[in-house]
């Protein structure tokens, strides 16, 4: 059931009880901070979770899951998936890609130049790039679905920061840039690219009553990396920190397109 349409029933519904937050609270046991969160539509509740609520409320689980549907139709839930699905396999050849990617750098840092592969420098940047923004717009479109706009925001701006990283390393191929220079852009990319992994972190941390630990954990870590990409010296640990966090992310992928296709057939 999608936010923001689930809270503003809940809280219509307690109202039609005479029912303040705290009375609802000593009827089902679940935090008034949680029920808070759920009316406001920062979060989408598990279903044991709403149940319970309803159960308190007096209220049919399933009437009232098909009223705050509404016009969210199988088709929809339908796409979702199927671009949650497509996302995570992305996030998979992003991963890999970033290995090749680290060597090519590594590669021109020690030669200082790809005069002798630039097509497939460019080939794999561009590929690189391609299934970095599919994998995070599987993120945006989780993100969409719960209602979670701080993610959504912050998973744009990285596609943004990634796309003129990637610009940046194919243009640079044509053009001499002086190492002062070289090291002032490499400085701000990462100070750049740490402060909205932050913001990323704080974002995935917020799926956590949606998504359970794993969104808490991947949410940490992406916090983690971003410390570490702001001290710009230490940006080394932070490609480090990426690596598990990547692989949760798209574990989390995996396991939201499993949440939207039970909640299709249960349509």
């Amino acid at each position: 059931m999608k936010q923001p349409d689930l809270g503003h029933k809940i809280s219509e519904l307690r109202k039609s009880k005479n029912l303040t937050q705290e009375e609802l609270v000593e009827a089902c046991n679940v935090s008034v901070r949680t029920i808070q969160r759920i009316e406001s539509g920062e979060v989408t509740p598990r279903t044991s979770t709403i149940k319970i609520l309803l159960a308190a409320l007096d209220e049919d689980f399933d009437s009232f899951r098909s009223e705050v549907r509404g016009s969210q139709s199988s088709e929809s839930l339908a796409i979702l998936e199927s671009w949650l699905n497509t996302a995570w396999i992305s996030g998979i050849v992003y991963f890999i890609l970033g290995f090749l990617d680290a060597a090519f750098e590594f590669g021109r840092f020690e030669s200082g130049d790809v005069d002798t592969f630039p097509m497939i420098y460019i080939s794999t940047k561009v590929l690189y790039l391609s299934s970095y923004i599919i994998f995070m717009l599987g993120l945006i479109k989780l993100s969409d679905y719960f209602g979670n706009y701080l993610l959504k925001i912050s998973a744009y701006l990285m596609i943004g920061i990634f796309f003129y990283m990637t610009a940046f390393d194919i243009a640079s191929l044509y053009f001499e840039v002086s190492d002062y220079n070289l090291l002032f852009l490499a400085a701000g990319e990462s100070m750049t690219a740490g402060v909205i992994g932050v913001i990323i972190g704080i974002g995935l941390m917020r799926l956590q009553d949606s998504m359970g630990v794993l969104a808490k954990t991947a949410g940490i870590m992406e916090i983690v990396a971003g410390f570490f990409f702001l001290t710009v010296i230490l940006f080394w640990l932070g490609f480090i920190m990426l690596i598990p966090a990547t692989i949760l992310e798209i574990i989390l992928l995996f396991k939201a397109s499993d949440f939207i296709r039970s909640e299709r057939t249960n349509l």
